[in-house]
């Protein structure tokens, strides 16, 4: 898992929805320095730089799929390569440490919210339209207090369950940031886009096993905890038929257990 933070700059005055030209000029002129380098890291650093612009001064990219070797490796900003893992860190260390210490990860409703969603998570929305648990609003009243006043979660997917997220935020108001943030989307979804292109691997994702439409109904009932007995009983065949297909299923998806045939098919989005 690639987890980068940045802590770009302090806004000095309010960010405006509009940026200027010469905003615009040095994005541009940033952006193809960052892909002519063909470091990733260095491509988020000018999307947080950019990202200030319009207010949001608070960063967090976590990407599923990349190993940490990325973060290890060296460069021209840091020779001995020991420092690139946190050399994009903005959401300042007390918090980092305080969610990891308290294992906020784990808990974290917005990570549940990415697997399932496909639009940008208003934090605020989450709060107001969710029953969340004590913990999971602990979490969020956390953040408001180490800084993170509104923030939006954006959710990246990719073959076979895989999950990036771009969480930004900011610490003034949310009249700070631009009423309409679709460019801030739009710069996002290209951010992430060119850092799979340069950190992602080059090898070639096979597409998930084919289930026949039988095979598919057992398990989908398995996913929602019925027993063999349970589903011979709901389709109308025998428990050694219902043994039989989900035996077959199990072969597909190369795992030994029911559990595991449920929770291989859900990450490969087999389960609908």
């Amino acid at each position: 898992m690639v987890q980068l933070r940045s802590n770009v700059r302090s806004r000095t005055e309010p960010a405006s929805s509009q940026p200027q030209k010469g905003q615009e000029r040095d994005w541009n002129l940033l952006w193809e320095e960052a892909l002519a380098s063909k470091d990733p890291l260095r491509l988020f650093d000018v999307l947080a730089s950019r990202l200030a612009d319009f207010g949001f001064d608070q960063v967090a990219y976590v990407n599923f799929q990349h190993s940490a070797d990325l973060l290890e490796a060296k460069s021209e900003d840091d020779p001995d390569g020991s420092a690139n893992a946190r050399r994009t860190v903005n959401y300042g260390e007390d918090w980092i440490e305080f969610y990891g210490r308290e294992g906020y990860f784990e808990d974290d409703v917005l990570f549940d919210l990415a697997l399932t969603n496909q639009r940008p998570i208003e934090w605020d929305q989450v709060q107001s339209s969710i029953d969340l648990t004590k913990r999971q609003q602990e979490i969020f009243d956390a953040g408001f207090d180490a800084g993170h006043r509104f923030g939006v979660t954006i959710p990246f997917h990719g073959p076979v369950g895989r999950v990036a997220t771009l969480s930004i935020s900011t610490s003034g108001a949310q009249s700070d940031i631009p009423r309409d943030p679709v460019q801030v989307f739009a710069l996002s979804a290209q951010f992430h886009a060119m850092f799979d292109a340069l950190a992602g691997s080059k090898e070639i994702v096979p597409p998930p096993p084919r289930l026949s439409a039988r095979e598919y109904e057992c398990l989908s009932w398995a996913a929602q905890g019925k027993s063999n007995r349970d589903i011979a009983q709901i389709i109308g065949i025998s428990d050694p038929t219902v043994q039989f297909h989900m035996g077959n299923v199990m072969k597909k998806l190369k795992v030994s257990s029911r559990v595991s045939a449920v929770f291989e098919a859900s990450r490969m989005g087999l389960l609908r």
